[in-house]
């Protein structure tokens, strides 16, 4: 078995805690050091089973595989980018009960993938997404890198979507849409048009929301 951190300490962290014990139910891989923290003094306090193992800045002088509990785009981005060239690695992390034509979907690195998602075939997939339980992914999505999709999210064939989305829960995604860099789908929408960079959609159909 493997040591293992999780960043983040919160619902997420938990989250994933409990997703690499239901993979070590399955086939035993991973023993979970503890979270990963910004504050020292975080550092030994309980959160759920486990306890805060080591600040960031300590787990830049270890050497050890590490998965991304933390529900937010542009934090996974920014921890991902400063343990870019350190000895930290990130593994998939894939609930046993995953559905996947798997010599067709193509995965980078650090995802996780949490239980009762569905991906069909010829799908790519980049690193460091998060996918939150029961979700389908239809034939020939496109998903670039740290983006985090709510329970319930149903993509239909052919949609790409950029880095640093966040997709809530329940929305739908109709085929062969573009969905760009940093976008954000509110919970329940149905997006049935493009989505450039940067906007914030939400409603059904989904249209972008007014910024006053």
């Amino acid at each position: 078995m493997q040591d293992i951190v999780i960043f983040g300490s919160g619902g997420m962290a938990r989250e994933v805690a409990f997703l690499i014990e239901q993979i070590n139910s399955a086939s035993p891989q991973w023993n979970i050091l503890g979270y990963v923290e910004i504050d020292r003094e975080r550092v030994g306090q309980q959160a759920g089973k486990y306890h805060v193992y080591c600040t960031e800045e300590e787990l830049l002088d270890k050497t050890l595989p590490a998965a991304i509990g933390i529900g937010t785009p542009a934090l996974i981005h920014k921890i991902t980018s400063r343990f870019a060239g350190s000895n930290i690695s990130f593994p998939n992390l894939i609930h046993p009960s995953v559905i996947r034509d798997e010599p067709r979907v193509m995965l980078g690195r650090g995802n996780i993938i949490c239980a009762w998602n569905s991906f069909t075939t010829d799908i790519a997939i980049g690193s460091f997404n998060i996918f939150n339980i029961n979700c389908t992914y239809a034939h020939d999505v496109r998903i670039a890198d740290c983006c985090v999709f709510s329970p319930g999210v149903n993509m239909s064939g052919g949609v790409e979507v950029g880095s640093r989305c966040f997709i809530g829960t329940g929305a739908t995604i109709l085929q062969y849409l573009k969905i760009g860099d940093e976008v954000t789908v509110g919970a329940g929408s149905v997006v049935t048009k493009d989505v450039a960079a940067g906007t914030t959609v939400a409603g059904v159909p989904a249209k972008p929301l007014d910024r006053a």
